[in-house]
């Protein structure tokens, strides 16, 4: 337990040093967004590729996506019946902000620098339900839920996942997996040597990308979200380590995933739909303070 609070510590730390680089001036949050495309085409995809080194499919592992994709449905499902009342604003923050989690750029990170290649490839599952609704089909729901047009198709939108080098990655290695078939260890070797970098590098960029507001209006909004998702993932983390037929690094890894925080990408949307911009930027602020704290946790615990 020591040495994951130890190397949880040294995340936070990394994360604390991008924040204070950004404050000094030394880096900008431009230069995150830079990071973040070295993270996501070079980095991330290199530790995916690694942690199915040694990696055996089994079908049961297919009913991870289920659940993340169930989940994110009860959310908006519940994101709706908060707001059905109350002002645009409001749908469309509740719809976008309860469901969706950030797992490619925050929780992979985590889970590559401290479990195994077990546990990545369990919360690359997880992420495979979560990916269709994060990159797109929340948005098309959240504009029907205000009536206005969400100016792509939830087909269009689901395939702009196979634009994603980390999910390619992981879609040609799991069916790789699933048909047995053996990969030249030269491509595992080369991966092993970037892969590493994927740890800190993330750190820093979430360090350099984190925002806080001082508008205290909006402090409501922002607990019942994070209240919500927080006893949602709760419920989830709980059922699955403790009930789920499957190796105890990967009902560890499941459970933790459940606390990763808001989509990155529902700024974007929220922006698209003409919403609250500064809401949904402090809401996602708050939500990836509370996984980095709460997840470390986590890993020592369970």
């Amino acid at each position: 337990m020591t040495e994951i609070l130890i190397r949880a510590f040294f995340f936070l730390l990394m994360v604390a040093l991008g924040y204070a680089m950004k404050k000094a001036g030394v880096l900008t949050k431009e230069d995150g967004v830079s990071v973040a495309r070295v993270v996501m085409n070079i980095t991330l995809p290199a530790a995916i590729i690694v942690s199915f080194r040694d990696f055996a499919f089994e079908w049961q592992y297919m009913s991870i996506p289920l659940i993340s994709f169930a989940s994110n449905w009860l959310m908006i499902l519940l994101g709706w019946a908060i707001s059905r009342r109350s002002s645009r604003d409001a749908k469309l923050f509740y719809i976008l902000e309860l469901p969706a989690y950030n797992i490619g750029n925050f929780t992979l990170p985590f889970v590559s620098g401290i479990l195994g290649a077990s546990g990545v490839v369990a919360t690359c599952l997880f992420d495979m339900g979560n990916s269709p609704m994060c990159i797109g089909l929340n948005f098309v729901l959240a504009a029907m839920a205000v009536n206005a047009s969400p100016g792509r198709s939830a087909l269009r939108s689901f395939l702009t996942i196979f634009q994603k080098p980390s999910f390619i990655a992981y879609f040609v290695m799991l069916l790789l997996s699933i048909f047995a078939i053996s990969v030249p260890e030269r491509i595992f070797q080369f991966a092993s040597m970037v892969s590493p970098a994927n740890g800190p590098m993330s750190m820093i960029m979430i360090g350099l990308m984190l925002e806080f507001s001082s508008d205290r209006t909006k402090v409501k909004e922002v607990a019942v979200v994070n209240i919500l998702r927080l006893a949602f993932a709760a419920v989830i983390a709980f059922l699955f380590f403790s009930f789920a037929p499957f190796p105890y690094e990967v009902r560890k890894a499941v459970a933790i995933t459940a606390f990763a925080p808001i989509s990155s990408a529902s700024t974007a949307f929220t922006a698209d739909l003409d919403g609250d911009i500064e809401l949904v930027g402090f809401v996602s602020t708050v939500s990836i303070v509370i996984s980095l704290l709460l997840m470390p946790l986590l890993f020592a615990l369970l």
